[in-house]
């Protein structure tokens, strides 16, 4: 019985090897242009052919890869002659229409359709191909959800381990593969998702591979380990920001590099069914609220950062009391003396030109109008385009002030280009549009 458990160990040591994104692009049959089915004599042959033309710098024999070097053609087939690695790579390759075996021709068929779907797809996430992975994906996990389940499959199996006809194999080999093989289907997408800026994609396709729900949240985290570690780091290092009083620097680390490590985890491992996600979703939500505190004691802090931080705090909890910490934190905050002295809104450069643009109409007005009256252009003009211009750069002046202005002085100033006009009245117009004008009500315009 030891014998054959470890027989069963041996396979899945094998298979957990292989099944890498390379499973396909490495597999020995691939590399040597063998089919899943040759004979040992066929292999040997193969093999002095092959290696032959290859090591006196002969041209690539038809059916090797043009990328596979000498040492690659020779590793693959010292695996082949390796009956207990062979056994594994039969499985990852194409097995052709079924001769001696008894299986229907449907389940080789099913199999091999999984197979060239799955290196497709694996080619395709790699970039060696054009083609779109979704399709490649959805075919390999169709197919090979129908080939595991199949009691044919691992009928074909057991007729393998009589034909190889070695004694390191036996009915425990299948026993172990029929263990592994679920796993190691899933591992090379698993590792492609590692290390893709978008896992959450990937993972879409673990229900369609039929899998169990503990794979696939053990895939999930394995995903999301890199994430957790990146956010558990930055969280220790927020809150040593905070201990030398650097709350903003704090602030804007937490709302640029905290927020989307957080969105990605919540994406992927959601707080609501990830216990270390939850966990670490509320340490987040406390190191924010406590920086917001911070942050509204620094001097012209900006507003806006400030609300950005506590919001980020909110958004990291579902804690009931935490919401309240800090909603009540947020009021007190922007209550400070410190906040309400520190608030600057900007303003749009759009608004400021066209407040100089106001001012220089009403200003070539009075120099058309008033060619012999410079100095009283310059004492009435002056001041106008101070006055707009500081008008301009008030917050609260309503966002239409000088569009609509612009339209009045193109109106009247163009209307009454034409006209000679007492000077008083070309000056009160003046006056009235550059001085009076931009301050109506610019105590309760709004942005």
């Amino acid at each position: 019985m030891g014998a054959n458990e470890g027989r069963g160990r041996t396979a899945q040591a094998r298979v957990r090897a292989v099944a890498t994104p390379e499973l396909y692009r490495r597999n020995p049959f691939r590399i040597t242009g063998l089919t899943a089915g040759a004979t040992r004599r066929e292999v040997r042959e193969r093999r002095l052919r092959v290696l032959g033309v290859l090591e006196v710098g002969g041209a690539v024999p038809d059916g090797v890869p043009a990328d596979a070097s000498v040492d690659d053609v020779r590793a693959a087939f010292d695996a082949l002659g390796n009956t207990e690695h062979r056994f594994v790579d039969e499985v990852f390759w194409l097995w052709g229409l079924p001769t001696g075996c008894g299986c229907p021709n449907q389940l080789h068929q099913k199999h091999d359709n999984a197979v060239a779907a799955h290196a497709a797809a694996l080619d395709a996430e790699a970039e060696r191909t054009d083609d779109h992975p979704t399709p490649l994906w959805t075919e390999a996990a169709r197919c090979w959800t129908v080939v595991l389940r199949s009691d044919s499959f691992w009928q074909h199996l057991a007729y393998r381990v009589e034909k190889l006809g070695d004694r390191r194999l036996d009915e425990s080999t299948v026993d172990g593969l029929r263990t592994a093989l679920p796993g190691a289907v899933l591992a090379p997408l698993i590792d492609v998702a590692l290390r893709s800026p978008e896992p959450q994609r990937l993972m879409g396709y673990l229900d369609e591979f039929g899998a169990d729900r503990h794979t696939v949240e053990d895939a999930r985290t394995a995903i999301a380990d890199g994430t957790y570690r990146h956010l558990e780091g930055l969280l220790k290092s927020l809150r040593s920001e905070l201990d030398g009083n650097r709350a903003e620097t704090a602030a804007e680390r937490a709302v640029t590099e905290a927020a989307p490590l957080f969105d990605r985890l919540d994406d992927l491992v959601p707080r609501t069914e990830f216990r270390r996600t939850a966990t670490l979703s509320e340490a987040t939500a406390v190191v924010a609220n406590n920086i917001g505190v911070a942050l509204a004691d620094v001097r012209d802090a900006p507003s806006d950062l400030l609300r950005d931080v506590f919001a980020l705090a909110r958004r990291c909890t579902l804690d009931p009391e935490t919401l309240e910490a800090v909603g009540r934190n947020e009021r007190m905050a922007l209550e400070t003396p410190v906040f309400r002295q520190s608030t600057r809104q900007a303003v749009p450069v759009s608004r400021i030109l066209y407040a100089l643009l106001h001012g220089a109409a009403g200003i070539a007005f009075l120099v058309a109008q008033l060619p012999d009256l410079l100095p009283v252009v310059f004492l009435v003009g002056a001041p106008g385009l101070l006055v707009t211009y500081a008008g301009a750069g008030n917050p609260r002046v309503g966002p239409m002030r000088y569009p609509v202005l612009l339209g009045i002085d193109a109106g009247l100033y163009l209307g009454l280009g034409q006209t000679e006009l007492p000077a008083w009245v070309a000056i009160g117009i003046v006056a009235v549009l550059l001085v009076v004008a931009p301050v109506i009500g610019a105590g309760r315009g709004s942005r």
